[in-house]
């Protein structure tokens, strides 16, 4: 909290001034240092918008710039510097970056039952409520037993809370269930909160809005639980509840919805990671490259969200009757007298080559930087620049492999933003509660529907052209919606278990989010470990996050204690999983 003070103080200290400058009170009273205003001065509206920004940057830290969630989802892989983590080395992390979005939405919990009354006083404590039970929800999933119940609370003094115990994840799961619940009730017929409708970057001061999100958590959690028994938490029974009741219960169900952070683009601290702003280096844009499972996937579909996400490679590979490379109707093109198809279908997958126009990164290559492994002797760069100077060959690049879209590279795009939930999540998860015989419903109506929100999520529409590549033909052409939904309808009605085509476009649905890392650890779907090239443990995806927590190690052992095996690495297995 002090932190947060520090900078709204500092944002503050111009008015304070120019009122000095202006107003006739007396010297003694105008004349206090503003760094000795008690916090209690500074509205906790300001705190609110904080706990949003600094979650939007967390965000992007850990889906972007770290590179293990993006690896596990499969929705990236980088070169150049630092690939360890797309082969699974990952070293312990710590729970320090969560602290100030937690700690400030417990903060803002108790002013305003201090403060505020009536239905503001519920839209704050409601929304803290909701923010806390979001990051505690993420790290229970990602680290298994932490800090909960005593947590939050070091301003009591003592190892009790300097040092807090580990809470065990059922008992963690049923107090964020416990606080959304909560949640909903605050919000309840709250309506519009007019004086938070500028602080409230999310909703504008929305509580049904909000409401919405606490309910679809609560659907997001008890699904998470599914398939762990042996517990007094009933995940069939309480989504029935939820989804048989939607005037009490609320939920997402299009994407004005979306539990979305846009970025602001003025400074590094509210820009999108790949932008100038936030990483001055281009290079960091460009060793952030889609993966192959991602690219592939895209492609096989004929998914239009693929031209939305990915660029073309600048030079195509293709076989031919020489080396070289050339221009051809405006495009370079690298020919290879290699016989692609044996390449390709022999046993060494590092050794593959790809002549699509999209071309992902393979799934933890020993040496990424490497890809394609090409001896024709070209100097690529030097080629390439003499025939395009406006290809990209500094640091990071690849002209034989995609790169993001150029959205990706911008301090803000409409289109990107830190989702922390979206409607499609919400339309996949009753897609298999419906499997699961838990509602009634229609689950190929869910399934459809999901698909639909995410493309329109990233402004897809019918008609749109050049939106889908044509492999076959390698060409761009118009998306045909119904053409697309029909293809999905078979696949899914083809399916002898519906549960592979719901989590495989839930799968897609979650781009740039940690979600399917967690549906993958739950059902196994998509197979993602049939990707894996050399991965530290073969083809296996990590289960976990290690912790670092070195001023609280005698907790630390207690829990690390209960996971199976008993260590504290990526490959245990935590309470959920057991």
């Amino acid at each position: 909290m002090t932190r947060i003070k520090n900078k709204i103080i500092a944002l503050l200290l111009p008015m304070v001034v120019l009122f000095a400058t202006s107003c006739s009170e007396s010297l003694e009273e105008i004349n206090v240092s503003p760094n000795s205003l008690p916090d209690t001065e500074i509205d906790i509206k300001f705190v609110l918008t904080g706990v949003f920004a600094q979650s939007a940057s967390i965000s992007s830290d850990i889906t972007i710039s770290g590179g293990e969630l993006s690896a596990a989802t499969q929705y990236l892989q980088r070169d150049f510097t630092s690939f360890e983590e797309n082969n699974y080395d990952w070293g312990p992390k710590s729970f320090a970056s969560f602290y100030e979005p937690l700690k400030d939405s417990q903060y803002i919990y108790n002013r305003a039952g201090e403060e505020k009354t009536g239905k503001v006083k519920d839209y704050y404590q409601g929304v803290a409520l909701i923010m806390k039970s979001y990051w505690f929800g993420y790290l229970t999933s990602a680290f298994g037993d932490l800090p909960y119940a005593k947590a939050l609370q070091a301003e009591n003094g003592g190892d009790e809370f300097f040092k807090p115990e580990y809470d065990n994840q059922q008992a963690i799961f049923k107090g964020i269930i416990n606080d959304l619940a909560e949640a909903n009730s605050l919000l309840k017929g709250a309506g519009v909160i007019q004086e938070v409708s500028d602080a409230d970057i999310i909703y504008h001061g929305d509580a049904l809005k909000w409401q919405k999100l606490a309910n679809s958590l609560r659907l997001r959690f008890y699904m998470r639980l599914s398939e762990k028994g042996g517990t007094d938490i009933n995940p069939a029974a309480e989504i029935s509840a939820i989804v048989g009741n939607s005037a009490e219960y609320p939920i997402m169900v299009n994407n004005g919805d979306n539990a979305a952070i846009g970025f602001v683009g003025t400074n590094s601290d509210n820009s999108w990671y790949g932008g100038p702003l936030r990483s001055s280096n281009r290079s960091e844009f460009y060793r952030r490259k889609p993966s192959a499972t991602i690219v592939d996937d895209l492609t096989a579909l004929g998914d239009p969200r693929l031209t939305a996400w990915v660029r073309p490679v600048d030079v195509q590979l293709m076989e031919g009757a020489t080396n070289e490379i050339v221009e051809e109707n405006g495009a370079l093109i690298r020919y290879t007298t290699e016989d692609v198809d044996a390449r390709n279908n022999d046993a060494d997958k590092e050794n593959d080559l790809n002549t699509s126009l999209f071309v992902g990164l393979p799934v933890a290559l020993t040496d990424p930087n490497q890809f394609p492994k090409l001896t024709d002797g070209i100097n690529v760069n030097e080629v390439v620049a003499s025939l395009d100077g406006s290809v990209y060959l500094a640091a990071a690049s690849n002209p034989h492999a995609s790169y993001l879209s150029e959205m990706y590279a911008e301090d803000a795009n409409p289109m990107v933003k830190a989702v922390l939930m979206n409607a499609a999540e919400v339309q996949f998860i009753l897609a298999e509660a419906s499997v699961r015989g838990w509602i009634p419903n229609s689950a190929l109506g869910y399934y459809n529907s999901g698909i639909q929100l995410s493309m329109a999520q990233y402004g897809i529409s019918d008609g749109d052209a050049s939106a889908v590549y044509d492999k076959a033909n390698n060409t761009l052409i118009v998306f045909d919606q119904g053409v697309y939904m029909a293809q999905a309808g078979q696949i899914f009605n083809d399916a002898t278990d519906k549960m592979v085509p719901i989590m495989h476009q839930k799968w897609i649905s979650q781009w740039f989010t940690p979600e399917s890392w967690f549906d993958w650890r739950r059902t196994g779907l998509p197979n993602l470990n049939v990707n894996i090239i050399s991965g530290a443990k073969g083809q296996a995806t990590p289960l976990r996050f290690g912790i670092d927590d070195p001023f609280n190690e005698e907790n630390l052992l207690q829990a690390i204690g209960k996971l199976q095996p008993a260590e504290n690495d990526q490959w245990s297995k935590m309470w959920l999983l057991q």
